[in-house]
């Protein structure tokens, strides 16, 4: 059983709450305040999960913060308030500038505005993250688990900036939009058993904190509420990557399901783009020690095919053949660290040359390619309808189970 928490002097012992007089006049108004965000739909992110966090650094920036700390309210807080949160075995410990108000379980920053933002910093590293909405605290094992309750549109216009930069047409921030906002609402099972809805790493979508760029802001409010599905009016599974290299692929060549709407397409627009070329070389020593032992990992193909590893790849070929061994070319692409797996083989007397094309696992939307498409002047309906087939754009509460809190 846990002691009494360790407060400073003159604050209530073992109660774990301020000892300020108007505090029961301030529920009234905390209760006024928190009906704007009652009609939200929120997810849960775990932040900084690429890092343990022993100690952060909470400051509310905009709007109104009510604290809460084992399901009861301790009082409310505004911009130039500052506390520190760090973990004490299994218990946080909640201070202000010099003094300690408590230890608890579990802690709570509410925003009760229409608009609410938070700075953050783990007290190990130099910079400082905005955040929207409300952030909960509680131990995890020998660190913090950082949860973000933030609106779903406020979440999708942080990723965005992430995903896709600050300086891209405003149109392409609507299809990128739509395609993040699709990707969440089918994916809130991802982390469930542990006890949040996504991650903010590559596992789900890159997600460092409030967007501050207009043009993201104001595409996400255009497209609000907007997903994409498929003809059974069933969420889409909206991948994207960065270049395809002139083919996308079908979802089956790269993962085991087919689906109807990632279907493989020419792409002449992301050509000229950034990511649509790339080299790397081997030795032949190299490349041969690969292949060997790569080999002895597998059982020979049972049909006799020729050997032509060394020739041009066909665009949509997931194979890789030699001596008689199918090797499928994602796992290449991840042994070897390459960009894709659309590439050629070019050999010499002491080397072996990829010549590659596209970055990324090529199949659904080709990022680069949206964004020339773009900047030609297609709208987003017609960017989204070139990549995805046969797919319909519809707000989500017309999903025909909708169960978005």
């Amino acid at each position: 059983m846990r002691g009494k928490p360790e407060v400073a002097k003159g604050w209530m012992r073992g109660k774990n709450r301020f000892p300020l007089k108007g505090l029961y006049i301030l529920f009234p108004m905390v209760l006024l305040l928190c009906f704007y965000s009652a009609e939200s739909v929120n997810i849960s992110v775990e932040i900084y999960s690429d890092k343990p966090v022993k100690a952060v650094i909470f400051a509310p920036l905009n709007g109104n913060y009510v604290i809460q700390a084992d399901g009861k309210t301790l009082d409310s807080c505004t911009a130039g308030s500052v506390f520190e949160i760090s973990i004490s075995d299994d218990s946080l410990i909640l201070k202000t500038p010099g003094k300690v108000i408590g230890t608890y379980y579990a802690i709570r920053f509410h925003g009760c505005n229409e608009r609410n933002q938070f700075n953050i910093r783990p007290l190990s590293a130099k910079v400082t993250r905005l955040y929207d909405d409300d952030l909960t605290i509680t131990a995890n094992g020998t660190g913090l688990k950082l949860i973000n309750l933030v609106q779903l549109e406020n979440y999708i216009a942080g990723v965005i900036e992430c995903e896709a930069g600050r300086r891209k047409p405003p149109e392409y921030f609507k299809v990128q939009a739509i395609i993040c906002r699709t990707y969440a609402l089918s994916s809130l099972a991802r982390h469930i058993s542990d006890g949040f809805e996504m991650c903010d790493g590559v596992h789900c979508q890159v997600y460092r904190g409030a967007a501050t760029t207009g043009t993201v802001i104001e595409a996400v409010e255009q497209t609000k509420g907007l997903v994409l599905v498929d003809q059974n009016s069933q969420l889409i599974v909206a991948a994207f990557h960065s270049n395809c290299g002139g083919y996308t692929l079908n979802s089956e060549d790269v993962w085991s399901t087919a689906l109807p709407y990632l279907r493989s397409i020419k792409d002449t627009f992301c050509l000229n783009m950034p990511d649509a070329h790339w080299e790397k070389e081997f030795t032949n020593k190299e490349w041969n020690d690969y292949l060997k032992n790569r080999e002895k990992q597998m059982k020979p193909d049972s049909i006799r095919r020729e050997a032509y590893w060394d020739s041009v790849p066909n665009c949509k070929r997931i194979y890789l053949f030699d001596r008689g061994y199918t090797i499928p070319l994602k796992e290449i692409r991840a042994d070897l660290d390459l960009n894709s797996t659309y590439f050629s083989i070019e050999k010499s007397s002491d080397k072996i040359k990829l010549n590659g094309r596209g970055f990324g696992h090529r199949v659904g939307l080709c990022q680069e390619g949206a964004m020339h498409m773009a900047q030609l002047g297609y709208n987003y309906r017609q960017i989204l309808n070139f990549y995805y087939t046969d797919v319909q754009l519809i707000d989500y509460n017309m999903l025909p189970s909708s169960g978005f809190n």
